[in-house]
């Protein structure tokens, strides 16, 4: 009977171990002149002005086209049009990558076309889904797939051989339904992100926020927040390091209830350290060391600081 008992105890403990909070979160003063990067590794300063004509009302063929003016010293040097209805670009090592797409509708396509710093077309494309870039590394392109909950459509990540314009990896959480990928952070070769759904049984309805870790083709999760009925409103920042991940949240249903926090897990096997609400909506987030850098939706900034073994 005792053994049982010490075993029945034990096993309490380990289940405390791998599913309570190991630490805690405290707000501090200090300074918090910290600069965030809103997308990391992608930019839009290029050689050339870049100016973009959206066709939407005005195309005689009926079409919905985007037109992309390529300019030195206010000459027009080329212009390219693409399929679409909202237009942008990134200026990369390996050239100036211009895209189109649909941005109120997941399925719909998103057009692309890379160009070489002379100007000449390397490659052309199409893909079906709002197929966004995201984070550029030595060649490599990373895309979010934009998902939808109403329409039933997986977010994904893809990884793009940029020179060769093709798809070499593709990812998509393992979730019956529609659902987005909020944010991506890339550390070597860890990725980083949070997979917002809607969980439905019967009359019960429930939106969460999963937190993912892709490294060396092993796939870990642990679940973030999460809200009663549909979410009208919800978004996640990650930012890790080699010891912590730090995610930023807010989620609104449409009965008017919120929730802001922010919670910190190991950086490899994404146990949860702790988790604090926050008064107010942040809006991006970053880790340096024990820190955690909050930025609000009203422009303020907080620091707080990981107590934890």
């Amino acid at each position: 009977m005792n053994r049982r008992r010490a075993i029945f105890i034990v096993g309490l403990l380990l289940l405390a171990f791998y599913f309570f909070p190991k630490g805690i979160i405290i707000e501090i003063n200090k300074p918090t002149s910290v600069s965030f990067t809103e997308s990391a590794s992608l930019s839009n300063h290029c050689l050339f002005t870049i100016k973009i004509k959206s066709w939407f009302f005005e195309s005689k063929s009926g079409e919905d086209n985007v037109t992309f003016y390529i300019l030195k010293n206010n000459t027009v040097l080329a212009n390219y049009t693409l399929k679409g209805i909202k237009g942008s670009y990134v200026c990369l090592p390996d050239g100036i990558l211009l895209y189109a797409y649909y941005p109120s509708d997941a399925a719909g396509d998103t057009s692309m076309v890379l160009l070489s710093y002379n100007l000449t077309k390397v490659w052309e494309r199409k893909f079906v889904g709002v197929i966004l870039p995201s984070y550029y590394k030595n060649g490599t392109l990373f895309f979010i797939k934009h998902g939808s909950f109403k329409q039933d459509i997986k977010s994904c990540i893809y990884i793009m051989n940029l020179t060769a314009g093709n798809f070499t990896t593709k990812f998509c959480p393992n979730i019956p339904r529609g659902f987005r990928i909020s944010n991506v952070k890339i550390i070597d070769d860890r990725f980083y992100f949070v997979a917002t759904y809607v969980e439905t049984k019967f009359l019960w309805v429930k939106t969460n926020g999963e937190l993912y870790l892709i490294e060396e083709g092993k796939v870990r999760k642990a679940h973030v927040a999460s809200i009663s009925g549909s979410a009208i409103g919800a978004g996640f920042w990650v930012d890790a390091n080699d010891k912590y991940v730090a995610v930023a949240y807010f989620l609104a249903n449409e009965e008017g209830d919120w929730k802001n926090g922010l919670c910190v897990f190991t950086s490899g096997r994404l146990i949860k350290i702790a988790c604090k609400k926050l008064d107010k909506a942040p809006k991006n987030v970053k880790i340096e060391g024990r820190m955690v850098y909050i930025k609000f939706r009203d422009g303020t900034i907080k620091a707080y600081k990981i107590i934890a073994p």
